[in-house]
């Protein structure tokens, strides 16, 4: 549905001319990509015996399932899983796609093998099944055919015995007209595209919104990241400031040096006594001199008190 959305858009976007020029072309390419080999159906003898033929390069008339198995049971573990049995349809969906050509949609080819595996797995036999909605999106639709069911327990691998009774049923020899590929038969209607339009233009709103509101985010992110620098450029100049300050304060309380670099230590005279005034020295002088002066003592000798 979504290649077929992307076709429409564009398509919608050209002029009229361009539009029918681009509408021929891709009939054209349809017309060529329709004209195939016949597609054996998966599962089927015909599609086995080609595998056993142009890939393992045996007989077709000594066909052996149980040597089939053992050869496409690439890591011997007992089973063909789901890989395992992909590789078996390669030489059918090379038929129909070619990887070299541009107009083969290498897409659509690896739906066409799901819808091959889905067919081996499962096979509800006579039932058209349609895309369906998932979780995640579309699921391919398939159609069935006339073939054993191989995976008997559904439990996504097949082991030998499982393999061996497929082989046994009559459905296994009955191929049909062969397998009509995905794009013989659409996997939706008008209906369902139309829903899936709407749900895909409803995601790629919500998408946008997302988008937008994320970069009004980053941008208010990135200014207040502007801030910050702006303020931690501000705090690194005032540490600066407040270092050379104080780098120059004990510059100035350092001792001076002599020539020899001996540091020069001044008295402190914060706690010196101040010197007297030159009046009050006078004073003090004058005084000094009026006091008379006292004739020295003279001991008395004991022979006078004789």
């Amino acid at each position: 549905m979504l290649k077929e959305h992307e076709r429409r858009r564009y398509l919608e976007s050209l002029g009229e001319e361009q539009r029918k020029e681009a509408e021929r072309k891709l009939e054209e390419q349809q017309r060529r990509h329709r004209e195939h080999p016949k597609v054996n159906v998966p599962g089927s003898q015909a599609q086995l015996k080609e595998v056993w033929e142009e890939l393992d390069g045996l007989d077709p008339n000594r066909f052996n399932p149980k040597t089939f198995f053992i050869l496409h049971d690439i890591n011997s573990d007992g089973v063909l899983d789901e890989q395992e049995l992909e590789a078996l349809f390669t030489k059918e969906l090379e038929k129909v796609y070619d990887p070299k050509n541009e107009d083969d949609d290498m897409r659509e080819m690896e739906e066409e093998r799901l819808r091959m595996r889905e067919h081996v797995m499962k096979n509800v036999r006579g039932r058209r099944v349609r895309g369906r909605r998932v979780r995640g999106g579309w699921a391919p639709s398939f159609v069935t055919y006339p073939a054993p069911q191989v995976d008997t327990n559904q439990d996504r691998l097949v082991t030998l015995e499982e393999f061996l009774a497929s082989t046994q049923r009559k459905e296994f020899g009955d191929t049909g007209e062969g397998w009509e590929t995905v794009e013989m038969h659409p996997a939706y209607t008008e209906e369902e595209l139309r829903r899936f339009e709407e749900e895909l233009a409803a995601r790629e709103a919500e998408l946008n919104a997302k988008a937008q509101r994320l970069s009004q985010e980053t941008e208010a992110l990135g200014r207040s990241q502007d801030r910050l620098e702006a303020q931690k450029r501000e705090l690194q100049q005032a540490v600066l400031h407040m270092e050379q300050r104080k780098q120059q304060q004990q510059g100035h309380n350092v001792p001076a040096s002599d020539p020899e670099g001996h540091l020069k230590f001044h008295p402190d005279t914060d706690n010196a006594p101040a010197p007297p005034l030159i009046e009050d020295k006078k004073n003090v002088d004058t005084s000094e001199k009026k006091l008379p002066e006292q004739p020295p003592e003279v001991p008395q000798s004991d022979s006078q008190h004789l």
